[in-house]
Formats: C-alpha cells, structure tokens, sequence
C-alpha cells in the first residue's frame, strides 16, 4: 500500500513569485535551514530543469547530514514542478525514502495557492515524518515570499534562460 501526504498553502504573491522562491539557488540555503540554531547546511546545489537535479544536505550541527535529492521531471514556469524526491537521513539508519512529488502554483485572486502532493509513502510512519518537516520548509517559504527577497527581474531573466 501506498501513502500520500498533501499539503496546501496560500501565499500572498503571484505564481511566479513562489515558483521563483521555491526554486532560486539564492533562497535554497535559507528554506533548507540555513542560520536555524544548531543547524547546518552542508550543501547546496540546485538545477532546476527537466533532467535536472538538486542535492541539499543539513541536519543538527555534529551529526551526519540528512540528504535530500530532487530529479526534475516537469518544470512548468510558474504552474508546476514534478520532481523524484529521495531523503536519506541518519534517523533512519542511513534509510533512504524514495517518493514522487507534484507542486502546482495556482493564481487565486491575487495570491498564489501551492498544493504539494507527494506520492509512494511505503509506511504512514514514513509520511508521518514528512509532514514533520514540510510545514517548515512552507512557513520559510512564505517568509522568504514576504520579505521581497526573490527579485522578479532577475529571476524571470535567469528562468527566460533555462
């Protein structure tokens, strides 16, 4: 059997404003946990295209990172990104969560509602965890949204070129 988690989030921003912050390799230390308390972002390296991959590795400071890697399938700017998401964490006895992801950025008068989907839970359990940490990364999301810290020029340019 498998388990899906989905999450929604309405944020007051355009589609392409999320989309860009959700993607931009300037915003991904900072949503992965950068400058928290005790954590560290070991590494960060984002390719965000069809084929691409993204490889992000943080965790508690003094303890083997977590590593999480996206292989793109579907980027659709601003509406969708579909991405095989794999997480090995030191939690899990070095174990490796292996799941589909579907994100889609949808103009809701004037805001952007983000649903994510994330499919091939083989365990609630696995889920459970997962929906631990999600929410984090969204409210960082919405910060990173809010303070403007995602320049609309630069970042249309820098996806007018992928």
């Amino acid at each position: 059997m498998s388990h899906e988690l989905r999450i929604e989030r309405l944020y007051d921003a355009t589609p392409e404003q999320v989309f860009d912050a959700f993607v931009d390799p300037a915003t991904q230390e900072e949503l992965h946990g950068g400058g928290r308390e005790g954590w560290t972002v070991q590494r960060c390296e984002t390719d965000v295209r069809a084929g691409g991959t993204s490889v992000y590795a943080m965790g508690t400071d003094g303890v083997e990172p977590d590593v999480e890697v996206r292989v793109f399938s579907v980027v659709d700017r601003p509406h969708r990104l579909v991405f095989r998401h794999s997480m090995t964490s030191t939690e899990w006895g070095g174990r490796t969560v292996d799941t589909e992801m579907t994100m889609t950025f949808e103009e809701q008068d004037g805001k952007t509602l983000l649903t994510m989907v994330q499919t091939g839970f083989e365990s609630e359990e696995d889920r459970d965890d997962f929906n631990g940490g999600w929410p984090t990364y969204l409210d960082t999301l919405g910060r990173v949204v809010g303070q403007g810290a995602v320049g609309d020029d630069a970042l249309k340019a820098r996806h007018d070129s992928l």
